[in-house]
């Protein structure tokens, strides 16, 4: 996979700091060490990889993604390991009841969408389409968009969703055609994340509503864990967002309103993960999950709960929610 230097911020164009160098995929194994590059501006911050992929060679970094994993992709509990699946989530809504954060997981679930009327909603990234058939339950018309054909195919067959392929503007899907558009963790894998929200709202209806979740970099978690810390994932994780850099690039698009915050409804997981690569170099997705993980994941999601207490911008996800 070939790169390209990038030191300069691609939003900005000021230059940025080496926050962490030497930095290495430890969830899927592609070969390579990158630098995480900050933002000078203070009124930008955004996070980079330099160097980056080249963009026509990016496909590589996901050719063992845990979307083409067909593990537990259809909700099966059958056999062991998916009954400790089904054990261990019944006993995460437990303790996020205890933490007063079960309505905040379910909010993030349905992409915060409860307050909408059901309508036609399109996926950008839908991978193996999981959310997608969570949001038709709850009366949504669903589609999917996806680079991945293989992770898309999984998609139509194991849920029975639509699914487009390729490059979201290259597909020129009809404007005004959806009355909501969701990104669940994947404007950070965007090479032009400006020019993904440009597209986004013009295939939004007037007054539709665009969500997006990311990873943030200002998170408890990132200070935490420092060059570990999940949500930086190279090289698949180009840029990262924290809040004021989620909310500019949502006007810049041209978006009437939005709104911005962050969430540790998801930390537990997404922490025990970091825990992992800290201590043994790499974290395997939908792995087994262990005894010892999972008592650090409850562990992790009470402090990361109260560090949002604290401080209501350290939550492991951002949320941009912008209305065309």
């Amino acid at each position: 996979m070939r790169d390209e230097p990038s030191s300069s911020c691609p939003l900005c164009h000021q230059d940025g700091s080496l926050r962490h160098e030497a930095v290495r995929d430890c969830l899927f194994g592609v070969p390579g060490q990158w630098g995480i590059r900050t933002c000078s501006n203070p009124d930008c911050g955004l996070v980079w990889l330099d160097p980056k992929p080249v963009a026509s060679d990016l496909h590589e970094a996901y050719a063992t993604y845990y979307t083409h994993d067909e593990g537990d992709a259809g909700g099966d509990v059958g056999g062991s390991r998916g009954w400790r699946r089904l054990i261990v989530r019944k006993l995460e809504r437990l303790w996020l009841g205890v933490l007063f954060l079960a309505s905040a997981r379910t909010q993030v679930e349905h992409m915060f969408l409860d307050d909408a009327a059901p309508g036609r909603l399109l996926e950008v990234g839908c991978g193996d389409g999981r959310l997608l058939a969570r949001m038709r339950r709850l009366g949504w018309e669903v589609a999917g968009q996806d680079l991945d054909a293989k992770a898309a195919e999984q998609a139509r067959r194991i849920h029975g969703v639509t699914v487009h392929v390729g490059d979201l503007a290259s597909l020129a899907l009809p404007a005004e055609s959806y009355d909501a558009i969701v990104m669940n963790h994947v404007i950070e894998h965007a090479h032009d994340p400006a020019a993904l929200l440009r597209e986004c709202k013009r295939l939004l209806k007037p007054g539709g509503l665009f969500v997006a979740t990311t990873p943030n970099p200002d998170s408890f978690g990132h200070k935490r864990f420092g060059a570990a810390w999940i949500g930086l994932d190279p090289p698949r994780h180009l840029h990262l967002f924290p809040l004021r850099t989620l909310a500019a690039i949502a006007g810049s698009a041209g978006f009437g309103r939005s709104e911005v915050w962050t969430t540790p409804a998801r930390a537990g997981g997404l922490l025990a993960a970091s825990a992992d690569i800290e201590r043994w170099g790499h974290h395997r997705m939908r792995a087994g999950v262990t005894v010892i993980q999972a008592v650090a994941a409850a562990w992790y999601q009470l402090t990361a709960g109260i560090a949002h207490r604290l401080n209501r911008k350290s939550g492991e996800e951002a949320v941009l929610r912008a209305w065309k």
